[in-house]
């Protein structure tokens, strides 16, 4: 009988490369983590730039109501707006740097669970939100979050004005993409997830490809020493008179209280960016007579 001839030492070492491979790969797998599901480049966060730098004058059209007021005029008029309405002046203002909207995204590890889930947002009154067009476009602001051009500006003069009135505004989050905001929805749950968990969750979160934040136009903002911001004298100031000290910097409640079937319970700390012209023109009709106003 012929002696046994191992095999080289090459091949040895292939295999055990192959054996070590095989058993991380079981471990980091999505059945075995359940979330961890590859998401298409696209929907990966891109790059920002930063750190903040004070924004051109283009990010708002001059007009006849910005700063400074003129003279004899003690205050800026803006239109009463209801809960739908401030509901549709989100959904209608023309927005710049925002992308087609794209397949939804994952969610859970089940596709059929995100169906059922994504049928339940949209029931609820949720609307699928595009993302930036262009990241080099959007602007990290001091604390590191980072919002559209427009909607930082607007932020930090909204945050100036607020402490000019003795309210410190803190700003608690901006700009999210899917992966983020899926860890946002998921965040109380583990995995295997269930459906009567995920649809009370949408009382509460949006589900990735469903967030106001996506869009780089909404913020999540508290006052400085409270936990309820709804029952802060900064809630206070920025709701009175139908929310006026928020529209003067283009800013409306992101989920007003009257706003019917809108996605979450209404969420007092969440604010919208839209500008100031789009609140001003937004019961005016095209061919009237304000030029500001005429497409």
């Amino acid at each position: 009988m012929s002696p046994e001839i191992s095999p080289p030492r090459w091949r040895r070492c292939c295999w055990a490369i192959a054996a070590l491979t095989f058993g991380l790969t079981a471990l980091v797998s999505p059945s075995a983590l359940g979330a961890a599901v590859t998401e298409p480049q696209v929907w990966v966060d891109e790059p920002i730039t930063g750190p903040w730098v004070p924004p051109a004058p283009v990010d708002e059209p001059k007009s006849r109501w910005q700063e400074p007021v003129p003279a004899g005029v003690h205050s800026l008029s803006f239109p009463y707006f209801t809960g739908p309405e401030f509901n549709r002046l989100f959904n209608t203002a023309a927005l710049p740097n925002l992308s087609s909207i794209y397949r939804p995204p994952t969610i859970t590890d089940s596709a059929e669970m995100d169906e059922q889930i994504r049928a339940s947002a949209e029931d609820r009154g949720y609307q699928r939100r595009p993302l930036p067009a262009n990241y080099a476009l959007m602007r990290l602001i001091d604390d590191g979050l980072a919002l559209q051009r427009p909607a930082a500006a607007a932020w930090l003069a909204l945050a100036q004005d607020a402490a000019a009135h003795g309210y410190e505004l803190e700003l608690n989050s901006a700009y999210r993409g899917h992966r983020y905001q899926r860890e946002v929805f998921l965040r109380p749950y583990e995995a295997p997830y269930g459906i009567d968990d995920l649809s009370e969750r949408l009382t509460m979160s949006a589900p990735p490809g469903y967030s106001k934040h996506h869009t780089g136009y909404a913020i999540d903002i508290g006052q400085h020493g409270y936990y309820n911001f709804g029952r802060t004298p900064a809630y206070k100031w920025l709701s009175a008179d139908n929310f006026a000290n928020a529209k003067k910097h283009g800013w409306i409640p992101s989920y007003p209280p009257d706003g019917g079937q809108q996605g979450p319970v209404p969420e007092p700390w969440e604010f919208t960016y839209v500008g100031r012209e789009a609140i001003l023109c937004f019961h005016q009709p095209p061919a009237g007579d304000d030029p500001l106003c005429r497409n």
